[in-house]
């Protein structure tokens, strides 16, 4: 995953690290000066605070654009991928019983949390911790690179340039379907929550099986979960754990990046003063329209790990966020902000339980008896994660 630059950096202590090293644009939309200036004080910061907790610049992960990664290292991570969609599910069958494989295991546990980790405090640390173990096991594998990340910015006006979207990797646009349900616009219900919450999707340009690229006609087990109204639930699996083998599916939505996943935006998230401004503008100028852009299975609130591509959409908005922590890390390493239940609205199994703030003690869960606190996942070099953002 490093280059040359990068591998001498890291091998030498008197080197400044590959922290150092300016980010090249080798395509896309420049990047322009104010985000760099924010990014080199992440850098300096994050540098600065290596050494502790056995987070060095010899041992540290460098996390780069898909972008920029060389044809062996996008290789490598595919056939990874790949490797854990043949791997044996290890989640107890009596609770997803639809579980296949090992990338199954991950959209399981992220079904099964999902009201508790979208628009609430724990959204950026349990997705710290989540996307980290889906690197381990990566390297279960045999891939020895870190999570690449999929920057949207380079590309927002004209995102399909993207080599994420190239017939050689992940591929494009799912085949066009004309129906309702295909390609939209639709509204979706949103199950477990005690008020009835109907989210509008927008019409995208495709709505079918992923035509191309390495996932074309991948199959998908999990889900949907995310309901249409007129849809008739299965008794007992509201939420998708039983088997319901189908095609990965795309609608590309290009509303979605143009002049909205943009340098200005990430700048301004970046920039936010507090935790609560970067939350808000973290979820609605970003996240929502990135996976927006997806449509279809990435775009499922439950069930978008189906999509490979959630990884690198998630390891962008991980990096946005080590942005802003890495202006102050003294200040912002540890500041949290909502509620403990998606928007603080009470779930169908806990109707009784009130709104409440989401504290650095909150249990989470990671699935197979692993309860970190949201505090465990808040940086990027301790607790046993060593990564940075390139």
């Amino acid at each position: 995953m490093r280059s040359s630059t990068l591998i001498c950096a890291l091998a030498s202590l008197a080197a400044h690290s590959v922290l150092a090293v300016p980010f090249s644009n080798s395509s896309g939309i420049p990047k322009p000066a104010d985000f760099s200036k924010l990014e080199g004080k992440y850098r300096a910061n994050i540098r600065a605070a290596l050494g502790t907790e056995g987070c060095t610049a010899e041992t540290v992960r460098v996390r780069k654009s898909w972008d920029n990664l060389n044809n062996a290292e996008r290789t490598a991570y595919i056939s990874a991928v790949k490797c854990l969609a043949a791997k044996p599910t290890t989640v107890d069958k009596s609770l997803a019983p639809g579980a296949v494989n090992r990338l199954d295991d991950f959209t399981y546990i992220h079904i099964n949390q999902t009201n508790l980790i979208h628009l609430s405090g724990s959204f950026l640390s349990w997705h710290r911790i989540f996307i980290y173990r889906m690197e381990e096991a990566l390297r279960d594998c045999g891939y020895n690179g870190a999570l690449p990340y999929w920057d949207q910015a380079r590309f927002s006006s004209t995102p399909l340039k993207s080599t994420v979207f190239s017939p050689a990797w992940f591929g494009g646009d799912g085949v066009y379907d004309p129906s309702t349900e295909g390609h939209g616009p639709y509204n979706i219900q949103i199950p477990g929550l005690v008020a009835n919450i109907t989210i509008p999707r927008p019409a995208g340009h495709g709505g079918g099986c992923i035509a191309d690229g390495q996932f074309a006609n991948f199959s998908v087990s999990l889900g949907p979960t995310e309901q249409l109204p007129s849809a008739e639930v299965a008794s007992g699996d509201k939420y998708g754990y039983h088997a319901n083998p189908r095609c990965l599916k795309r609608n590309i939505d290009l509303p979605s990046s143009v002049g909205k996943l943009t340098w200005a935006n990430a700048t301004l998230i970046i920039s936010s003063p507090d935790i609560a401004t970067f939350r808000n503008r973290m979820d609605n100028l970003w996240h929502q329209n990135a996976h927006g852009f997806l449509g279809k299975d990435g775009m499922d609130l439950f069930t978008s790990p189906n999509d490979p591509v959630f990884y690198l959409l998630h390891a962008q908005i991980d990096r946005l966020w080590a942005l802003w922590q890495g202006q102050d890390l003294a200040a912002r390493t540890f500041a949290t902000d909502g509620y403990r239940t998606f928007e603080g609205i009470p779930l169908d199994t806990a109707p009784g339980v009130p709104p409440a703030n989401a504290t650095l003690e909150d249990v989470m869960d990671l699935g197979g008896g692993y309860r970190p606190t949201i505090r465990d996942g808040m940086a990027m070099t301790a607790d046993g994660r060593c990564y940075v953002y390139e």
